[in-house]
This record gives structure tokens, sequence and C-alpha cells, in this order.
């Protein structure tokens, strides 16, 4: 919304009369004082008006983005909303104005300040829903172009959105266009968190505990580690996690084995992986994973699995003939021959391994006899 050099100007050619009137009655309720008012953040209201501001956007948006995207969403957003409005007061680049009815709050509206290009741009604001006039978000929209005006500032940046109140304040319509800039490996520089983003990236392991998901925040925790070993929150946090994680190993290796058996193999694969994450020395866990290799036909996978298992536990017959198939399949019949040895020394009736030795070394080029 291009702005003109005088508020009077703006009133008369950019509104229309209804509007114009609503917009003055507006304005003169609060420069009356009496019973609204705005007031302008400080460094002593700063966490206060923020706190406000985001208690108001989450009771409007939290739940809908919990339930479309992921229930942890919310936290993250409004930390990094938090951190993101700190930094621009810091840098003498917000407009935040706060509308009170006595001595409530009704209405938040952050806002980015671009003196370089003479601009504001909004970014976020948050209202009490259960005020209806005079409208918040109007109000302080109003209360900020007029502001905005004052203080020699040509663009008043609506963001995006088609929402019809924009119109009201005739704006004009702009293709948005959006860069993504990324390292060439689309990894994070040096493989790590940059070391600004770790408090919001503990705020996002704790958001994602308190949603359920061990599994990610424990992802998070092991994040910040490899950028900052040090860390105390985040290494007392993963303490804490690693340990609930073992509690319900019994819990999950039940639910992974019915998933197997069910067919679900990449779902089981899943649970097995994220239980090995915490119990790498578990051999159901490393066995059941190389037996899955295996029905994939992912035979040197399930060679390798099946061997580590049997290096925690060599006293297993099921393993070994496992461990023997997978390397029938890739053609290592003198090391599957080795592998069904030791699977019918620990059990000699063993039927399965007995067939396949049996075939095996019928199958096995026969040396040539020597001539005399």
């Amino acid at each position: 919304m291009n702005l003109p050099g005088d508020w009077e100007e703006f009133l008369n050619d950019r509104l229309g009369a209804a509007t114009r009137k609503t917009a003055r009655r507006t304005l003169r309720a609060i420069d009356d004082a009496a019973e609204y008012r705005v007031t302008d953040v400080t460094a002593a209201t700063l966490e206060r008006d923020l706190q406000t501001l985001l208690r108001f956007w989450e009771k409007q948006w939290g739940a809908k983005l919990a339930a479309r995207y992921h229930p942890g969403l919310p936290r993250a957003m409004m930390n990094n909303f938090r951190n993101m409005l700190r930094c621009a007061f810091e840098d003498d680049a917000l407009y935040l104005p706060v509308l009170w009815q006595g001595d409530n709050p009704i209405g938040v509206q952050a806002t980015l300040i671009d003196r370089k290009n003479r601009s504001l741009i909004g970014m976020l604001n948050g209202r009490d829903l259960a005020i209806k006039k005079p409208a918040p978000g109007f109000a302080l929209h109003l209360y900020s172009v007029r502001w905005a005006i004052q203080n020699g500032f040509a663009v008043y940046d609506l963001q995006t959105g088609d929402f019809s109140y924009k119109y009201d304040f005739g704006g004009l319509e702009r293709r948005v266009e959006c860069l993504l800039v990324s390292t060439a490996s689309r990894r994070n520089l040096r493989d790590r968190l940059e070391s600004r983003s770790l408090p919001v990236v503990l705020a996002r392991a704790n958001a994602l505990r308190q949603a359920g998901d061990l599994e990610g925040a424990a992802r998070a925790c092991r994040q910040i580690l490899d950028a900052d070993p040090v860390h105390g929150r985040a290494r007392q946090l993963l303490e804490q996690l690693d340990a609930a994680r073992r509690a319900l190993v019994p819990q999950n290796l039940g639910v992974a084995a019915r998933l197997h058996q069910a067919g679900n193999l990449a779902e089981a694969e899943k649970m097995y992986r994220e239980i090995l994450d915490i119990e790498p020395g578990h051999f159901d866990v490393r066995y059941l994973l190389g037996v899955i290799f295996l029905q994939q036909r992912k035979y040197s996978d399930a060679e390798q699995e099946i061997s580590r298992a049997i290096d925690i536990r060599p006293d297993v017959p099921a393993a070994h003939f496992n461990r023997g198939l997978a390397l029938a399949k890739l053609d290592r019949i003198d090391d599957a021959l080795g592998s069904l040895d030791n699977c019918i020394g620990l059990e000699p009736d063993h039927g399965q391994a007995l067939a396949l030795r049996s075939a095996l070394s019928k199958s096995r080029p026969q040396a040539a006899s020597p001539v005399a």
C-alpha cells in the first residue's frame, strides 16, 4: 500500500465513505484515551508485550496449525517469533503498538521497520477474539498507517493474502517472489547447526518431548550436541529421553514384532532402528532387522546385520541359518556352508539347515581328479 504524504489525504482518497467514518470514530476513541489507548513498546515492556501478542496469536491459530501439521509446530513458531522480534527491537527495527481497553490489552501488532526503503512490513498480529467493536486489528492498522505517514514512510506492506480488509485500506496487489537460499549440498555448513539457532532447537526438542515424539526430541538434542558438545541443557534432556526410551523398549519391540508379522516391513524396520538407536546391543532387534532385510532381498545388508546379532549371541541356531541363507544368495558358498555348519553344530537335527547344506554341497563345483 503506497502512502501519501498527508493523513487526511489518505483518509479521503483511499477509504470509502463508510470506512472513513468508522476510521475517524475509531482513532478519536483512541486519542481521547478515555476507554481505549495505544502504547508503544519499550525495553521495559518488551517481554510483556511479546507475551501478550503470542498469547493472542496462539489462541487464534495454535490448535489449527497443530491439527493440520504437527502438535509441536505452534510452540516452535512462537519461539521463532519471539527471537526474531527481540532482535528487531534491539536493532530499532520493530514497531509494536498495543491496543488497550482500560487495563486489558485487546490487540497487538508487530511490524518491521525498513528505514532504507521507507517501508513498514507487517509481520504478526494478535487480538482478543471476543472484542468486535472497535475491531482491534482494524484499529491497529489505522494507528500504524497514521504513524507511518507522520514519520515519512512511503509503503505500508500488508504482506501476503487477499483478505478483504486489505482492499478496504486501498491495498494494491503485487506478485510475491520467494528465494530459497541453500548450500550446494542442502545441508548445514560444516554439517552442524548454526550456534544462534540452538535455543530454538532446544525449545523444539522440549515441544517434541511434550508431544510424545521422544525419537524426534532425541535427534534434536544430538544435533545441538554436535554443534556444542558441552551444552548442558541438551545433554540433560538427552539423558532423560534415553531413560524414557529404554523403559519403552519392551513395549515398542512388541509393537514392531506385530507389524513385522503382519507384513508391514517398512514400519517394523523403522521401529527396530529406533530401538537400536537406544540399545545397539539388543540381539532380538538386530536379528529381526536382519530378517527383514532377508525378506526384502537385501542380502548383503541381511548378512551384515545378522552377523552383528551373532556377535552379541553366537548360540542361536536360527541366526546362523539365516546368515547362511543370505550368504548363499550372494553366491558365497563356502561362507554359507560354514554358517550352516555352525547352525547344525548348535542344533544337529535342524532340518532346514541340513537340507540347504546338502543342496549347496551338490551344487558346489567339484575339483578335477589329478592326472597320473
